[in-house]
C-alpha cells in the first residue's frame, strides 16, 4: 500500500504541474505586500474550493485555511486515527524587489504537495487530513503566532514549508530576530546663524550607527544586526529635530537574543546621551523565533529528494546554511515542522535581489519546486503511513528543549 500511495503522490504531481505552475506564475506576475494579497489569496481559495478542499478565511482578510480529510481527533473521539499534516503557504512581496524570496513558488509548492497527498487520502481514507494555512504578510509580521493563539496547531502532527534558494539544504538555520525602531528626539535651530541652540538628532542617529558597526566586531556567530536610517532629517539648514533608524536583531535562540538585545541597548543609549537626544525604542509587536527542525523528518525529505536527483552538500557550512528568519520559527517551537531550502538558481545568486525575483518566475524554478514537492509528499506519506516514524518525530520534539521555549516575548 505504501509504495502505491507514493506512486500515486507523485503522479498526482506531475499531472498536475501545468496548473500548478499558473498559480505560481500569476502570484509572481502580480507582486502584493503583506496584507494586501488579495489576488493570491483569491487564486488559492478558489484552486482549493474547485477540489473539494473546505476553504475558510483565517488570519484576516488575505489568510485562508483549506482542508481535506478528517483525523477524527475530535473530544467525542473514542479512537484518533490518521495524521493531520500542515503546509504553510507564504504569497506576499517584498517592496519594489517583488517575489525576490520566491514566495510564489512556497505557494506553488503547497499546493502541489497538497493535491498529492488529497491523492492519496483519496485513495486510503484513514490515512489522515491534509490543511493548507495561507500565512499572510511573512515578510513583516507574520501571521502565524496568531494561528498559534488561536489554538489552530493543538491538533496538527507535522508542520512544514518551503524555502526557495541557492542550494539544497535540509535542516537551514533560520534565527531569532527582534525588529525594532528607534527615534531620537532633538531640538531644531538653523544650522548656520544659531546652532549651539540645536541638539542634533542627525548626530544622534550617526552615533548609533557607528556604535552598532563597531559592536558588530565582538558578535559571536550567528548574532547579527542590520540597520537603515528612515529619516535623517527635513533640510541641511535645520539641525534634526528628530531622526528615526530601523533595526533587524538575529541570534541563535532567545537566551542570546536577550544578551544580544542588552548590548544594543546600551549602544543606543550611549548615542542619546552623547548627543543629549531623548531616546524612544519602540519593537515590534512579532518577534520571529529561531526553526527548530525535525531531524527526522528532515532526514527523511532528504531521503526523498535524493532519490528525485537533488544534491545535498556534506560540506557542514553549506549543510547548515542561514537563511534568515521567518515565523514558521515559532511554529516550531510548538509542533514538529521542517522548512528545507532547495535549489531554484541556474547560476549563482543570492535571495532579496532582483536577480533572484527573475529566477523565482523561469521554467527551471517551477520544475525545481515541482521536485521539491514530491519529495515532500513522499516523505510526509512515510510519516503518515508508519507510526513508528510518526512516533519517533513526536518523542525527538518533546525530548527537545525547542518544544518547552517561547513562542513570543516582549
Amino acid at each position: 500500500m505504501m509504495e502505491e500511495l507514493l506512486n500515486i503522490c507523485c503522479s498526482t504531481i506531475d499531472a498536475g504541474a501545468s496548473s500548478f505552475r499558473d498559480i505560481g506564475q500569476e502570484i509572481w506576475r502580480n507582486p502584493e505586500l503583506g496584507l494586501e494579497e488579495f489576488h493570491a489569496h483569491k487564486i488559492l481559495c478558489n484552486f482549493f474550493r474547485e477540489r473539494g478542499f473546505t476553504v475558510d478565511e483565517f488570519l484576516g482578510p488575505t489568510g485562508f485555511r483549506a482542508s481535506y480529510g478528517s483525523t477524527d481527533k475530535g473530544d467525542g473521539a473514542s479512537s484518533p486515527s490518521g495524521v493531520h499534516v500542515c503546509l504553510m503557504a507564504e504569497y506576499d512581496a517584498l517592496p519594489e524587489l517583488g517575489h525576490a524570496t520566491a514566495h510564489n513558488l512556497v505557494s506553488e509548492a503547497c499546493v502541489a504537495t497538497a493535491m498529492g497527498l488529497k491523492a492519496a487520502i483519496d485513495k486510503k481514507g484513514t490515512l489522515g487530513k491534509v490543511t493548507v494555512l495561507g500565512s499572510p504578510d511573512s515578510e513583516g509580521n507574520g501571521k502565524k503566532m496568531e494561528a498559534i493563539k488561536d489554538g489552530f496547531f493543538k491538533d496538527v502532527d507535522l508542520a512544514v514549508t518551503f524555502i526557495p534558494f541557492t542550494c539544497h539544504v535540509a535542516k537551514p538555520v533560520m534565527l531569532t530576530i527582534m525588529r525594532e525602531t528607534i527615534s531620537f528626539k532633538g531640538k531644531a535651530a538653523h544650522a548656520s546663524t544659531c546652532p549651539w541652540d540645536g541638539r542634533n538628532a542627525l548626530d544622534a542617529a550617526i552615533l548609533c550607527y557607528n556604535n552598532i558597526s563597531l559592536l558588530r566586531q565582538q558578535l559571536k556567530p550567528y548574532m547579527q544586526i542590520h540597520c537603515i536610517i528612515t529619516n535623517g532629517g527635513l533640510k541641511p539648514n535645520i539641525i534634526p529635530e528628530k531622526t528615526e533608524m530601523k533595526f533587524y536583531l538575529r541570534a541563535p535562540d532567545h537566551i542570546e537574543m536577550a544578551h544580544l538585545q542588552q548590548r544594543a541597548d546600551a549602544a543606543f543609549k550611549a548615542a542619546a546621551r552623547a548627543t543629549g537626544c531623548e531616546l524612544e525604542i519602540a519593537f515590534t509587536p512579532t518577534p520571529y523565533s529561531n526553526l527548530c527542525n525535525s531531524p527526522k523528518l528532515a532526514a527523511l525529505y532528504q531521503e526523498e529528494a535524493e532519490g528525485l536527483g537533488c544534491t545535498f552538500s556534506t560540506n557542514e557550512e553549506t549543510s547548515t546554511r542561514l537563511v534568515g528568519s521567518s515565523d514558521s520559527g515559532n511554529v516550531s517551537h510548538v509542533v514538529p515542522t521542517i522548512a528545507p531550502a532547495y535549489d531554484i538558481a541556474i547560476a549563482a545568486s543570492a535571495t532579496n535581489t532582483q536577480s533572484f525575483a527573475e529566477l523565482a518566475g523561469t521554467e527551471e524554478a517551477h520544475n525545481q519546486t515541482m521536485v521539491a514537492s514530491k519529495a515532500m509528499c513522499k516523505a510526509l506519506l512515510k510519516a503518515m503511513l508508519d507510526p513508528a516514524i510518526l512516533a519517533g518525530i513526536k518523542s525527538d520534539f518533546e525530548k527537545d528543549s525547542c518544544a518547552a521555549s517561547l513562542t513570543e516575548w516582549s
